[in-house]
């Protein structure tokens, strides 16, 4: 997967595998989040994966890239 992240002086992007996301995810089953859960816990996986490779906390919109699916259903 590809996220776009722009904003506050940024424009760069990550790429992580929805496999990545599904380990890391706590909470409810991940076949039982809805498409717009799913969506969100991506955005939040790119948001801090860029922190983590950059060091900037810095206030960004994230857009996954078309042809980026979040129906998967593992």
């Amino acid at each position: 997967m590809k996220a776009i992240i722009r904003g506050d002086g940024v424009n760069s992007s990550v790429e992580f595998s929805v496999e990545e996301v599904i380990a890391r995810h706590h909470g409810k089953p991940w076949r039982e989040l809805d498409e717009a859960d799913r969506e969100t816990e991506f955005k939040e996986y790119a948001r801090g994966l860029f922190s983590r490779q950059t060091g900037l906390n810095a206030d960004v919109d994230i857009t996954l890239e078309p042809g980026t699916s979040s129906k998967t259903s593992i």
